[in-house]
């Protein structure tokens, strides 16, 4: 087998080993059940990921038909197929026969497919990346849905919270202007990474490390979630609507606080990167501390940047791709780790965090790019640009390594916080 096809067969592989695994992790009373309103069921996930391989892959790039027209439907995602109907889902042992003859019949074309044909499918074995790529995202999906599942499930406390010290001063580096190119014009990148184009940013501040649970500790503290004046008139309808007190999965206790994560309670450390929390509550605590938000173009600035000699780095780290030192990523943790646990994965400007461990919230609205072409279909970006929605950049500690390049944008809405969502603080 030729080098590409074996990197893409090898790369599938991994990641469907890391997908069944996440399945054996759902209970059998959820597989089927719809546990938050932004979600299907847990299992239609499994089976998604197997009908999107199969779609792009054997029906677009190579011309065959699927092979079950009623499981293709039902694990597509559809205007005609609406989440409520996605509960008519079949057994466990079926959604895993579904991925079992998706994937043989994948890897039988990729064999037979010529990845140096200019058909943009099979170009570089674009579909099989963009099917594996697919996949990674939907397994961060399923760990967000594991969160969901233990919040409908009784907990018991075992253990006192740990008493928090206060938190430690945050450290801000400045980063000099400069010219670069955003995005990418790489074969096996999302489209709305596309086209890259040439960029001036200013000089602007940056916290080395992202904001930590003892940080949004002393937010509520002085009444963060009580002072109207900390809010925009629509964060704090949105507070007042859900009742929001507090980051989604944590839960207070006699003796502090504790949080609910993919396997259970879990214990939080004051060091950890705060998360689960929305647009609207990340703009209130920065108001607080009188900073604000980065752009996308300042994050992905600071996430390239590089000597003269270099061009633009995929990972601020360099050009090696992501391992256990250099990044917090790929579900190895069950939860984030201490900031600034991965030195060697700082950024040329000593910025740690800037891939994994927790996405950050950006200033930036979900917009495309100059040159923007919707591609292979217009539901996975183009729907999404109209403004609505802010960019997430970077990853967290549920990301597979494939996503956590630099130029990868994340989306969406301020109310969303359902998701491994932190923040970083910026000033001028």
């Amino acid at each position: 087998m030729e080098p590409r096809k074996e990197a893409l067969r090898d790369a599938l592989e991994t990641v469907r080993r890391r997908t069944l695994w996440l399945l054996g992790l759902v209970p059998d009373e959820f597989l089927k059940v719809r546990v938050h309103s932004f979600y299907s069921p847990i299992g239609w996930h499994f089976g998604h990921v197997g009908r999107t391989e199969e779609y792009w892959v054997s029906h677009k790039a190579m011309g065959r038909p699927v092979i079950d027209d009623q499981l293709s439907f039902l694990f597509a995602d559809l205007p005609e197929n609406p989440k409520d109907n996605r509960v008519n889902l079949p057994s466990r042992d079926q959604i895993v026969q579904y991925l079992a003859d998706t994937r043989r019949r994948s890897l039988v074309d990729l064999e037979a497919a010529a990845l140096d044909d200019q058909d943009s499918f099979l170009r570089e074995g674009y579909a099989w990346d963009f099917a594996m790529q697919h996949e990674c995202q939907h397994q961060e999906t399923i760990c967000e849905m594991l969160q969901l599942i233990r919040l409908k499930e009784p907990q018991e406390v075992s253990q006192e919270p740990a008493p928090w010290p206060e938190p430690r001063a945050e450290e801000y580096v400045a980063i000099s202007g400069g010219v670069f190119e955003m995005g990418s014009n790489s074969t096996c990148v999302y489209d709305n990474e596309k086209r890259a184009h040439e960029v001036v940013v200013g000089e602007f501040r940056l916290s080395k490390t992202l904001v930590t649970v003892s940080h949004w500790l002393a937010f509520m503290k002085d009444g963060g979630y009580s002072r109207p004046e900390l809010w925009s008139g629509a964060g704090w309808a949105w507070k007042c609507t859900e009742e929001a007190s507090m980051p989604e999965y944590w839960r207070a206790t006699k003796q502090g606080f504790i949080a609910i994560g993919c396997l259970g309670v879990r214990q939080m450390r004051p060091n950890e990167p705060v998360g689960s929390i929305s647009w609207y509550e990340a703009e209130a605590y920065l108001t607080w501390r009188g900073k604000r938000f980065p752009t996308e173009t300042e994050w992905e600035y600071a996430a390239g940047r590089s000597d003269s000699r270099k061009p633009n780095r995929p990972f601020p780290w360099g050009f090696e791709p992501p391992n256990g030192a250099t990044a917090v990523f790929g579900i190895d943790s069950w939860g984030p780790e201490p900031v600034g646990s991965k030195s060697c994965g700082a950024s040329t400007d000593g910025i740690l965090d800037l891939a994994g461990n927790m996405w950050e919230w950006t200033s930036s609205a979900f917009l495309p790019y100059p040159g923007f072409e919707a591609f292979p279909y217009d539901g996975y970006s183009k729907d999404h640009m109209e403004g609505l929605h802010k960019v997430c950049r970077g990853g967290s500690w549920a990301t597979a390594g494939p996503i956590l390049r630099r130029t990868f944008r994340n989306w969406y809405v301020p109310t969303y916080r359902q998701g491994f969502l932190g923040l970083r603080c910026a000033d001028d």
